[in-house]
C-alpha cells in the first residue's frame, strides 16, 4: 500500500505542465515581450523627434539671427547704385515677387557692417521639393556674383517672405521699398515656415521677427 502511494506521486511529477497550461504561459510571455518592444519604440521615436526638435530649433536661431544682424545694419542707398536709380534714398527693397503666392520672397539692401556690401536674402524655390534660402553679396555690380545657400540640405523651407514697416510683405499692398519718409523708424520683418526633412511627423516651426533699421540719421 505504502508503494502505491509513491508511485502516484511520481506520476503525477513526470506529467509536468499540461497543453493549456503552456499555452497560457506562453501567451503570457509574448504579451510581456510585445509590451517591453513597443514601449522601446516608443522611446526611440521620442527620442529621435526630440533630436529633430533640437536641430531645427539651432538651425532656425543661427539663421534668423545672421539675417537679423544684415538687415539691421541697413544704410540708406543714395544714388540706388543697389537698389536701383527708382528706389535712390530707399534703404529696403523687397524683391523676386511670387505671383502663385502673392508675396515677396527676398529684400534687397546696403549693408554697412560688411563693407557696404549690397546683399539679398531670397528663397530659391526653383526646386519646388527643396526650396533653400540664399544670400547674393554683389561687391561688383554687372558682374557674376556666387549665390550662398543659408540653409542645410536637413532643413526644409516650406515658404519664405519679407515685409517692411509692418506691411505683410504681399505683393497686393503695392509696397515694395522703406525709407524715412514713412514716418516710422524703417524695419523688416522676416516670416519662415521651415521643418526638418523626414517624415510627415517632423516638427514644424514658424518664425517671425521683426528687425529695426540701426543709425537712422546716418546720411
Amino acid at each position: 500500500m505504502k508503494q502505491r502511494k509513491i508511485k502516484i506521486k511520481k506520476d503525477k511529477l513526470l506529467t509536468g505542465f499540461t497543453l493549456i497550461e503552456l499555452i497560457v504561459v506562453m501567451t503570457i510571455f509574448l504579451i510581456i515581450i510585445g509590451a517591453g518592444i513597443g514601449i522601446f519604440i516608443s522611446i526611440v521615436q521620442y527620442q529621435k523627434r526630440i533630436l529633430s526638435e533640437q536641430e531645427l530649433l539651432n538651425q532656425a536661431s543661427y539663421l534668423v539671427e545672421y539675417m537679423s544682424k544684415a538687415i539691421r545694419m541697413a544704410k540708406k542707398d543714395i544714388m540706388g547704385d543697389c537698389l536701383g536709380i527708382d528706389y535712390a534714398g530707399y534703404i529696403y527693397l523687397l524683391t523676386r515677387p511670387d505671383a502663385s503666392n502673392d508675396f515677396y520672397r527676398g529684400i534687397k539692401f546696403i549693408n554697412q557692417s560688411d563693407s557696404n556690401a549690397c546683399q539679398e536674402f531670397f528663397l530659391d524655390n526653383s526646386d519646388i521639393n527643396n526650396p533653400i534660402l540664399k544670400e547674393v553679396k554683389n561687391y561688383n555690380p554687372g558682374e557674376n556674383n556666387p549665390e550662398i545657400p543659408l540653409t542645410s540640405t536637413n532643413l526644409k523651407i516650406n515658404s519664405a517672405r519679407f515685409g517692411i514697416n509692418g506691411r505683410d510683405g504681399l505683393i497686393t499692398s503695392g509696397i515694395e521699398g522703406a525709407n524715412e519718409e514713412d514716418g516710422a523708424q524703417p524695419r523688416a520683418t522676416i516670416y519662415l515656415d521651415i521643418k526638418v526633412q523626414g517624415g510627415q511627423d517632423q516638427p514644424v516651426k514658424k518664425i517671425q521677427t521683426t528687425v529695426s533699421q540701426r543709425d537712422l540719421n546716418e546720411k
